[in-house]
């Protein structure tokens, strides 16, 4: 995978991607984060939107969840697919807070009184797939979400 943003290649004839960049662990890198997938989904217009707004639900669950929110801490983010396959982005943490009880990621149905708590329910509507797990055992997470690429803007 490749560190940069020109992360998409041709097979065939459609576009696929790999591409995966690290940000520091701060919630302004957020916005970085949702800039440069922007910059790779380039080539497939109708995942991108979808796509920048759950990596920015999913970075920022990182950041205030686990230990990439903490001093030094970093958040990966890779995207991969394409070529008639679904588009697949994850973002990968650093596992548990030492200062917090780890918790299970759950869909919570948004309320009018609650202003946060919302993102896996937005990750959950807009990609065909998602979820959560263990990245071989180093504490790490994966969070993962996968979308439809439909037609490639060659």
């Amino acid at each position: 995978m490749n560190e940069t943003g020109d992360a998409t290649s041709m097979v065939g004839d459609a576009p696929a991607l790999d591409a995966r960049r690290t940000f520091p662990g701060d919630p302004e890198q957020c916005r970085e984060a949702r800039l440069w997938v922007r910059a790779v989904m380039r080539p497939f217009p109708d995942a991108a939107d979808a796509v920048e707004v759950v990596v920015s639900e999913f970075f920022g669950n990182a950041v205030r969840h686990t230990a990439s929110g903490e001093p030094g801490g970093e958040v990966a983010v890779e995207l991969s697919g394409g070529d008639g396959n679904p588009i697949r982005l994850s973002v990968v943490d650093q596992g548990g807070r030492s200062d917090r009880p780890a918790t299970a990621a759950r869909v919570l149905a948004p309320t009018l009184s609650r202003p946060d708590g919302r993102g896996l329910f937005l990750a959950a509507a807009l990609s065909s797939e998602w979820g959560r797990s263990p990245l071989d055992g180093t504490g790490s997470m994966v969070t993962w979400a996968e979308f439809p690429a439909d037609r490639p803007d060659l």
